[in-house]
């Protein structure tokens, strides 16, 4: 990011308000020159970064940021924890009894990850929301359902990219 040309600033995701530098939020930019390819005044990238503290090697005075971290806009916070629902498909790959399919429901403060399983049985709720717990960091539900069940909601057999978060409201 050159400083001279592009003002960048990180962001809360819920509010937009700045952060003090060090704490992660989104990146909105705002172009300083009139013949960028835009006009573009506080665009919200959704992309999730962070001011660094540390100086650089060179003594240059302009601020970096710690890399991309993340997306806002496939993350909801529970609880006070940022839950990226994409991180669940790295966390059930591999697991032969599922799918792969999944969908997280938010209502409120609450998440229900329904993952599409081969031979649904209650007994492999609790293992699997365990495991979801560990990796995520905060506690969601975990409901089963049968392979091809989860197809209507994510919609992916009509989009490029299947939906994996839908936020009802409270």
């Amino acid at each position: 990011m050159c400083e001279d040309a592009h003002w960048l600033e990180i962001c809360d995701v819920g509010d937009g308000r700045p952060l003090p530098p060090g704490e992660s939020g989104d990146m909105v930019v705002t172009c300083l020159y009139k013949d960028d390819v835009a006009p573009c005044i506080r665009f919200n990238t959704h992309d999730l970064s962070a001011f660094r503290l540390d100086g650089n090697g060179h003594g240059l005075p302009f601020r970096r940021i710690r890399g991309f971290l993340g997306r806002s806009d496939n993350m909801v916070k529970l609880r006070g924890i940022n839950v990226f629902p994409h991180a669940i498909g790295g966390l059930i790959e591999g697991l032969d009894a599922l799918t792969g399919e999944y969908i997280c429901h938010v209502k409120g403060q609450a998440m229900t990850v329904t993952l599409e399983h081969r031979a649904p049985q209650a007994g492999d709720v609790a293992g699997l929301a365990a495991m979801l717990r560990a990796g995520l960091g905060v506690e969601v539900a975990v409901r089963l359902v049968g392979p091809g069940e989860t197809a209507t909601a994510t919609q992916i057999d009509t989009r490029q990219k299947p939906l994996r978060l839908v936020v009802e409201a409270p």
